[in-house]
């Protein structure tokens, strides 16, 4: 006896909408997983676009201002010979003096890459980003490479949700 098990053409619309919902509720489920501590995937997006973006967008558009602010009032910034500073005023005034003494016309580019997060919780972040800094002279058509290096981030969640760097620190990237 040869059993054969059809659906009518009625039954597909049912189906498909359970399929549809159940595939819902999974991409939510993946979507607020949960990380060490309560830290959950919301945390790392607002960490990469809010912070670790808007760094770059800042410095590279001059305006040092909304940069410091991205600090603690006493974060640590440490990028080798380049620039140190503790505090956000300090910080501020540093990428003020760098902007105006080095960088000038120039038009910087932070191409941030590979970002990883080493510590995930619902109240700190460590990470490492790799960047790429390219420099374009006025005149010149085409940005040049000026250097390739790791940041090395302690970052903190404020009583406001945002998150800041608690310390930045620059580094030559490991050898591969």
């Amino acid at each position: 006896m040869k059993f054969t098990w059809t659906l009518s053409s009625a039954c597909y619309f049912p189906l498909l909408l359970i399929a549809f919902l159940l595939i819902a509720v999974l991409q939510h489920s993946t979507f607020a997983q949960i990380h060490e501590d309560g830290a959950d995937v919301r945390d790392r997006i607002a960490i990469q676009e809010k912070l670790l973006y808007a760094y770059a967008y800042a410095y590279d558009s001059k305006d040092c201002v909304s940069w410091a602010n991205l600090f603690t009032a006493d974060g640590v910034v440490n990028l080798g010979g380049l620039m140190k500073a503790n505090g956000r005023e300090a910080i501020l005034q540093a990428c003020i003096e760098r902007q105006k003494n080095v960088v000038g016309n120039v038009k910087t580019h932070h191409n941030m890459t590979n970002i990883v997060f080493d510590q995930l919780t619902s109240r700190q972040a460590k990470t490492r980003t790799y960047c790429i800094l390219t420099w374009q002279k006025p005149g010149d058509m085409t940005p040049n490479v000026q250097s390739a290096f790791v940041y090395r981030d302690v970052i903190v969640k404020q009583s406001d949700g945002r998150w800041l760097f608690k310390e930045r620190v620059g580094v030559d990237p490991p050898n591969l």
